[in-house]
């Protein structure tokens, strides 16, 4: 880190008017503002009140000083460049740690709220999902990092990539829902058009197209009359989706543990449930291959029906 004793002399105000002028032209004046500014949500540098200790001393050594009509000492002039290496020393890791730890972590566990991208794009999380993405070096990094389900709705001009495990996404100007739960990769498109890349296979979809990867099998459906997914609508909406998939999202939506006896969780379910009454999720998700059900407070038993 560049201009030191600037640094130093600025945290101490005790730079005089040309100084403060020739720092505040510096490369370095910006980051130190803003780094300083920030201090509680960029990092916690060690416990040490640096200025308080450091005028404890000076006092006590320009009395010392004084009564004895001596100027400062070595020993004290030692001290005070040890003291300015520390705050320079956390000023530069605080620096550091501003520069290459700029991400982002949006997190949703219970309620539904629209966030804004960097680029004035909206995404809105379901239930129990996580997104990332750099906010710092959002210009060159333009990639969220997604872990379970998530609406977005672009910017028109803006573009930028949904990465999760199964694939990747490709968005211009368009609005879409992207699905990464339980071996199921979900891409629902709304408006405009995207591009799925999967193992480096690409394709693409338009307005009211599905896809799914399941087991590693592809899926193409039609997504009818919607502008928006059915979760952020309080329901969740399945197209031939693997039993267990959808009772993992019955256990997502309503905080439960689901076990489960003699079913055949390979089979697929379509339809949806409601994300305001157990009782008729439950009727609903059991009742087409005749499955019994009991509720013992956050656990459910599912069963076969003769059972």
């Amino acid at each position: 880190m560049k201009n030191e004793e600037l640094i130093r002399k600025w945290l101490l105000d005790q730079l005089t008017k040309e100084e403060e002028e020739s720092f505040k032209r510096s490369a370095d004046y910006a980051d130190i503002v803003k780094i300083w500014g920030n201090l509680p949500n960029v990092a916690t540098p060690p416990a040490l009140d640096v200025e308080s200790e450091w005028e404890k001393f000076r006092s006590s050594r320009l009395s010392k000083s004084k009564a004895e009509g001596q100027g400062i000492s070595w020993p004290q002039r030692l001290i005070g460049i040890a003291a300015s290496l520390v705050i320079i020393s956390i000023l530069s890791y605080l620096f550091l740690n501003y520069n290459f730890t700029g991400s982002s972590s949006i997190k949703l566990s219970e309620s539904q709220v629209e966030q804004y991208l960097p680029d004035s794009s909206i995404v809105v999380l379901n239930k129990g999902s996580e997104l990332v993405y750099n906010k710092k070096n959002w210009a060159e990094e333009r990639s969220v990092k997604l872990e379970g389900e998530a609406f977005f709705r672009v910017k028109k001009g803006s573009t930028f990539d949904v990465v999760t495990s199964s694939g990747m996404v490709t968005v211009l100007g368009t609005s879409f829902n992207v699905k990464q739960r339980n071996q199921v990769y979900e891409v629902k498109c709304f408006e405009g058009k995207v591009g799925v890349e999967i193992k480096g296979q690409k394709s693409e979809l338009t307005s009211g197209q599905g896809f799914q990867l399941i087991n590693e099998e592809t899926v193409m459906f039609n997504v009818e009359g919607n502008d928006e997914p059915d979760w952020m609508k309080g329901k969740s909406t399945f197209y031939k989706m693997p039993y267990r998939a959808v009772l993992s999202e019955l256990e997502n939506q309503y905080d439960l543990v689901i076990e489960t006896n003699d079913v055949n969780l390979n089979d697929t379910f379509t339809g949806n449930f409601p994300h305001d009454d157990l009782k008729i999720a439950l009727d609903v998700v059991t009742a087409p291959s005749a499955y019994n059900y009991q509720i013992n407070e956050n656990k459910v038993l599912i069963s076969r029906g003769n059972q």
